[in-house]
């Protein structure tokens, strides 16, 4: 059996911002809804330990390229 499935409506202004959100970190819609839902609802301890840590990776990553074009400068 696969995962529950929901459909939301959202308004155009914050779906352009999850859409250049998931751009920038390369990370997914799904997961980001997820996490965000999971952190609202204060059970973040229900997304998957794999997925915290991906986020981690790619939060990390978007730090150190910050980092690293700041110090060019």
């Amino acid at each position: 059996m696969g995962k529950p499935q929901i459909a939301v409506r959202m308004p155009q202004p914050l779906f352009d911002e999850l859409n250049t959100y998931v751009e920038k970190t390369g990370t997914s819609k799904t997961d980001v809804v997820i996490t965000a839902i999971a952190e609202y609802l204060g059970c973040a301890d229900n997304v998957p330990l794999s997925q915290r840590m991906t986020q981690l990776e790619q939060k990390f990553a978007s730090l150190e390229a910050q980092l690293k074009a700041v110090t060019k400068t």
